[in-house]
């Protein structure tokens, strides 16, 4: 297993989650392959919800954890802004991570064992979407053209170019795009031909998936399903992928 400079795991919350999140950070807090800092993304104010963004003093007072007061991309405010303060950063890695799965303590392990450095792509493990908001693991491995339904990301350095903080802003501004972070980081990392990497290879030691999933809090029924619908998420990828015209003039 490749050995890391360092990782820090992103993530967001929404008000209505925040109560209840604290599995979630002590079993990415546990991980086998530690975690440098959890790097917290918490907007002021939820834009789905209009909610103010209460900081329960149990959560400021967890070592290891960092908040940071974002703007509210939608769900991609997990990962988005952190991956703007690590741009010029060439050893960090970010795991990104959700707030409603219980992981187990080698899930990070998993996405290291497949980590290659001499190799351009972007390690993460799920499957597919299924219409009841389940996920069909996929199992094996395979270059993939959608983040669909994974359990985990492992973004490496200098992943982004300098036309990702306009595209984010463009694509935040979408209705349609707030509600998939999946679709909008599947086109910037295919406009750029930064290969996704689906990974899932059973071993007595590491788990094909999460163990468990908390409380959720999902969008209203079929909306994000509906948003996907007419993509090929899992197919190996032949050629880039076909923006749609709500993303079209956003990266170059």
């Amino acid at each position: 297993m490749t050995s890391f400079p360092r990782i820090v795991a992103s993530m967001t919350i929404i008000p209505s989650r925040i109560g209840c999140i604290r599995p979630v950070m002590e079993a990415v807090l546990i991980q086998t392959v530690p975690v440098a800092p959890i790097e917290l993304n918490i907007p002021h104010i939820c834009q789905r919800t209009g909610q103010t963004h209460e900081i329960p003093d149990w959560l400021t007072g967890l070592e290891r954890v960092i908040i940071y007061r974002t703007e509210d991309y939608g769900p991609i405010t997990k990962i988005a802004p952190t991956l703007l303060r690590y741009t010029a950063d060439q050893e960090t890695y970010i795991w990104s991570v959700d707030d409603d799965c219980a992981y187990p303590a080698n899930q990070l392990e998993l996405l290291c064992a497949v980590h290659d450095p001499s190799k351009r792509r972007i390690p993460r493990y799920g499957g597919k979407l299924k219409p009841d908001g389940t996920v069909n693991f996929w199992f094996g491995e395979a270059e993939v053209t959608m983040f669909e339904g994974c359990g985990g990301v492992l973004y490496p350095p200098d992943c982004i170019g300098k036309d990702f903080p306009a595209y984010l802003a463009l694509t935040a501004a979408n209705e349609h795009c707030r509600k998939n972070n999946d679709l909008v980081l599947a086109m910037y990392f295919g406009h750029h031909l930064f290969p996704m990497y689906l990974y899932n290879r059973p071993t007595d030691e590491v788990p094909y998936m999460v163990t468990g999933w908390l409380d959720q809090d999902p969008l209203p029924a079929n909306g994000h399903v509906e948003n996907y619908r007419g993509f090929s998420p899992l197919s190996t990828r032949t050629g880039l992928p076909k923006l749609p015209s709500m993303v079209m003039g956003g990266a170059t």
